[in-house]
């Protein structure tokens, strides 16, 4: 969600914008003062004006992340300080007016007589707007800086080669990669020479997909196998596939369905589907735990970043989670997402139903016993 600053020229130059402006559509939230406190509720460096800045800014960053957002987008703010002295004002102001950056939003900055908690010299008062995610995005691959990091915490990507030789084994020359995230199988294709096109809701994993080398040979959609659809009703691609946990994110039958029959819709008669999908038995999400899942990884330009995820909720065929994953600055962002883990017999009778007969299910080359990957064929 883009905040708008907006200056006047016929008043006075100050390092802030007078107003702030955001379309109709946007969620605002106000904000709790953000106070200098630590996890254990305790005033950090009392007697600091400065470093209780530095503090309540840090807070301000974790409040925001935990709502999916960031201090760009803030629409105002105001600074209070315990003190009577200017000079103290404008010592916590400069903390507050660099950490904020060009994004420096209308403010107020006053002197108070006392704050709520012992010690408390700084509080800072925001109004702050939610960004929107299409409904079918996980916040994992739709958050700009979660989607920056992706590829360098989950570097290894050896599960994309029996991909691509499935691929060459069916002589597929145009391939259709329904929730191709950030990229890296549509361009691996590319520079192999098929006609590639990339569908994914995660406006933000297709930015970072953008920039990759063979990139402006990917026909890339911002939506769903649906919306590619509508865009592409003339598609005739030879092979579509779904990779890593795509297929498991259509937690309802009517929503999976609805996307295996846009699929087959946009594959020539005699088309393939190719997928991959989790065995229930195995179990994975036991492993989904702070010790099992943690991963680090050293990200130019940003620096060591830290994922891992929390078991939210087992319930029937459905396993919920929260990842979470830590930047340089202290900020820890959480995104939450729910699969569906059908059995095999499942998955069959789902792919009949939308017009596919199942040529073959084979076993993950990297997760054996733990994945299968279905090999499917278009009817009619």
């Amino acid at each position: 969600m883009t905040v708008q600053l907006h200056r006047s020229p016929s008043l006075a130059e100050t390092d802030y914008a007078y107003a702030a402006s955001v379309p109709a559509t946007a969620r605002v939230v106000h904000l709790a003062g953000a106070c200098p406190l630590d996890a254990d509720g305790a005033t950090v460096a009392p007697g600091d004006y400065e470093a209780q800045a530095h503090a309540v800014v840090a807070n301000l960053r974790q409040t925001l992340a935990d709502l999916g957002a960031d201090l760009t987008d803030v629409i105002s703010h105001r600074v209070l300080v315990a003190s009577t002295d200017q000079a103290d004002l404008v010592r916590v102001w400069d903390v507050i007016h660099a950490a904020f950056g060009e994004h420096d939003v209308p403010s107020t900055l006053m002197g108070v007589t006392v704050l709520g908690y012992d010690d408390q010299l700084v509080e800072l008062e925001s109004v702050a707007v939610l960004p929107e995610q299409p409904p079918a995005a996980d916040g994992v691959f739709d958050d700009p800086r979660l989607a920056a990091v992706y590829d360098s915490l989950d570097p290894d990507r050896s599960d994309l080669d029996h991909y691509v030789a499935i691929a060459g084994e069916l002589g597929a020359r145009s391939v259709l990669d329904v929730g191709c995230g950030t990229g890296t199988f549509a361009t691996m294709l590319a520079a192999r020479g098929h006609e590639v096109v990339g569908v994914d809701p995660a406006g933000a994993s297709l930015d970072v997909a953008r920039t990759k080398p063979r990139a402006d040979e990917v026909h890339w959609i911002h939506g769903d196998a649906p919306a590619a659809r509508r865009e592409l009703p003339d598609l005739r691609a030879d092979l579509a596939t779904m990779t890593a946990n795509v297929a498991q994110v259509f937690v309802t039958d009517d929503a999976w369905e609805e996307n295996l029959r846009a699929i087959a819709a946009l594959l020539r008669p005699g088309g393939h589907l190719v997928f991959e999908t989790r065995v229930p038995e195995y179990r994975a999400w036991e492993s989904w735990n702070s010790r099992d899942s943690f991963t680090a990884a050293e990200v130019p330009g940003i620096g060591r970043v830290e994922s891992w995820h929390e078991l939210l909720d087992v319930r029937s065929e459905t396993v919920s989670f929260r990842s979470h994953t830590r930047f340089p600055d202290g900020v820890t962002i959480p995104a939450e997402s729910t699969l569906r883990f059908r059995n095999r017999e499942q998955v069959t009778a789902s792919l009949t139903r939308c017009g596919f007969a199942v040529r073959d299910v084979r076993d993950a080359p990297d997760r054996p016993g733990r994945e299968h990957v279905f090999l499917a064929e278009r009817m009619g």
